[in-house]
């Protein structure tokens, strides 16, 4: 998975929803001009495919490593804050 801009016309945008391995935040749409898009997700390999043979663009705001490298982060953050208050 990674996290990805997804811009194109409404149409195909409006079909978002039917690719599988595509996980959106609809309340990051707006409207780029009368008939074009933007929405943020985030995207398998599989759901890129897809989104790209629709026609519609994909900007990777964070890749795949790096999503994986903030995620582990988070998670030894969250591991030690538990254990921190587990001993209070």
């Amino acid at each position: 998975m990674q996290l990805v801009r997804i811009a194109g016309p409404a149409e195909p945008m409006r079909r978002l929803g039917e690719v599988a391995g595509l996980d959106f935040e609809r309340t990051s749409a707006r409207r780029l001009d009368d008939d074009r898009w933007q929405v943020s997700g985030y995207a398998s390999d599989e759901a890129l495919a897809a989104l790209r043979e629709r026609g519609l663009e994909v900007e990777a705001v964070v890749e795949r490593e790096e999503l994986a490298d903030q995620r582990d982060v988070l998670y030894t953050k969250l591991d030690e804050d538990r254990a921190r208050e587990a001993q209070s």
